[in-house]
């Protein structure tokens, strides 16, 4: 695998930025149609926490607001 210290201006036609993850690090590098691939850097993952959001943002059932019948009055 190459490794280039810039990258190019422009990318030919279907080239591809590959991500693969590893654990706490994606690795990543760029694929060329011709079979070339150079390698970029690797990042350090970032953590989703959104399942932990949506749970503590719903409300339990009994918390939730009845709909009001037409005539009820305010």
């Amino acid at each position: 695998m190459h490794r280039l210290t810039r990258l190019p201006a422009r990318f030919p036609a279907n080239s591809k930025y590959v991500l693969e993850s590893r654990g706490p690090w994606v690795r990543r590098y760029l694929e060329f149609p011709d079979g070339r691939t150079v390698e970029l850097t690797p990042r350090k993952a970032a953590t989703c926490h959104c399942a932990e959001i949506a749970a503590a943002a719903e409300m339990p059932p009994a918390a939730k607001r009845r709909k009001r019948s037409v005539g009820a009055a305010a």
